[in-house]
Order: C-alpha cells, then sequence, then structure tokens
C-alpha cells in the first residue's frame, strides 16, 4: 500500500471525498511534489481532500499549458549543440530526439479541450523533473518511451481505450 503525505487524511473505503476546501487546496499547493508522486503511483484522488484538490490543479487549463511548453522545451533543448558551461540538467538528446514525435503528440494532447487523467499528467510531471530519470539519465535506454507511451495511452479518453 503507497504511504499518504501527512496531512492527508484517508477517506472511509468506499466513501466519496467531499468537494476540497480552501484548506485542502492549500495543503495541495503546498506538498505538491508529495501529492504528484502519490497520485503518479496510483493513489486515488478520492484518497483524501487534498489529493482530490491537487488532481483537480493538475488538470487545469493553465497546468496542461505549462506541461505542454514544458515539453517543447524539452525538444528543443535537446536540438541545442551540447553547451560547456551547464548550469541546469540537460535532458538526454538521443532519448528525447528518439521521442520526439510521442513529446509533441502529448504536448498536442495537453493543449488540445479534450479532458485528460490526473495520473497521466502526476506522472508527466514527475517524469520531467526526475533528474535521475530516464528524461536525463542516458543509461536508461528505451525507458522514455516507455513512460511516454503509458502517459499517452492515459491522457487518452477512456472510451479511446477500448
Amino acid at each position: 500500500m503507497a504511504t499518504m503525505s501527512a496531512f492527508a487524511i484517508p477517506s472511509a473505503p468506499g466513501s466519496r471525498h467531499p468537494k476540497p476546501t480552501l484548506e485542502d487546496r492549500l495543503v495541495a499547493r503546498m506538498l505538491a511534489r508529495s501529492l504528484d508522486r502519490e497520485l503518479a503511483r496510483g493513489v486515488s484522488a478520492r484518497a483524501s481532500g487534498a489529493h482530490a484538490a491537487r488532481a483537480a490543479q493538475l488538470t487545469t487549463g493553465r497546468m496542461r499549458s505549462a506541461l505542454a511548453d514544458r515539453l517543447d522545451r524539452l525538444v528543443e533543448q535537446a536540438q541545442r549543440p551540447e553547451s560547456r558551461f551547464r548550469v541546469t540538467v540537460v535532458p538526454c538528446r538521443e532519448h528525447v530526439r528518439a521521442a520526439n514525435v510521442v513529446i509533441r503528440a502529448i504536448a498536442a494532447r495537453l493543449r488540445s479541450g479534450e479532458t485528460v487523467d490526473a495520473l497521466a499528467i502526476a506522472r508527466l510531471r514527475t517524469l520531467l523533473s526526475d533528474p535521475s530519470g530516464p528524461c536525463y539519465t542516458p543509461e536508461r535506454d528505451g525507458q522514455l518511451m516507455v513512460a511516454l507511451h503509458d502517459i499517452s495511452r492515459l491522457l487518452d479518453p477512456p472510451s479511446h481505450n477500448l
């Protein structure tokens, strides 16, 4: 069983958690990374008010647009010549170039007006923010493509997943 954040108050099994309160939304912002990791691992948005609030935050148009822009920057970084002076972690150029079509498709899907699943967004945010993950580590051959295909599948509406 996945662990939950210290501020997350679990719901009774089978119960529907009420609409997130202002406190839930504030906690969700403060614990965004932790809640993102939990949601990405499959913890239900109904696990607590903070989880529900974070899931709602993840699926906003603003968040989706920001993630699509981040994917565009990832592709651009992979196309630039390597610099001797790096201040930030750079993506694994080969892996990102190989996944270019899938990355661009995910960015387009995020910019569409269609509904997206918070699980997919949480997994994408976790993937993009992990400097030791497949986006940035050359030793993880093939894992970026697998992760992106999984995210792409989760982004599709349920009727497309049949």
